[in-house]
């Protein structure tokens, strides 16, 4: 009687012995990605020759992104726009530099700002 174990004991414990010898890199990225965020198993590959429709990826937006500027490389107009989009942007940094200064100025001099607001409404109540 040298083996005393029934076939189904037998079978567990080589089911157990299986999952006790997961390779570790296996491991190590079921613990690294959340089932979230699948490993993505799709590879790219640059288009060859013209422009075919892109599979769709993990990151639409970023498609979206890149898919825009393809579109409008070639467009007289992108130097004026991005002209105006830095515009933009300086007149909301200046906007906020000077609501700071002002802010600033306020928390030093409580007081004056007062007095200030007080002399400003009286013309304003003045004038209408």
């Amino acid at each position: 009687m040298a083996n005393d174990k029934s076939p189904a004991v037998e079978a567990l414990e080589a089911e157990q012995a299986r999952k006790r010898s997961v390779d570790p890199l296996d491991e190590g990225l079921d613990d690294t990605f959340p089932a979230s965020d699948p490993v993505s198993a799709s590879t790219t590959a640059a288009p060859s020759g013209g422009r075919r429709k892109a599979e769709p990826s993990d990151a639409p937006r970023v498609d979206e992104a890149l898919e825009s500027i393809l579109e409008h490389r070639d467009d007289p107009y992108v130097e004026q726009r991005e002209q105006l989009a830095a515009l933009r942007d300086e007149a909301e940094s200046l906007r906020y530099r000077a609501a700071e200064d002002v802010r600033g100025r306020i928390q030093a001099n409580p007081w004056q700002a007062v007095g200030l607001a007080a002399v400003v409404g009286f013309i304003v109540g003045m004038t209408r």
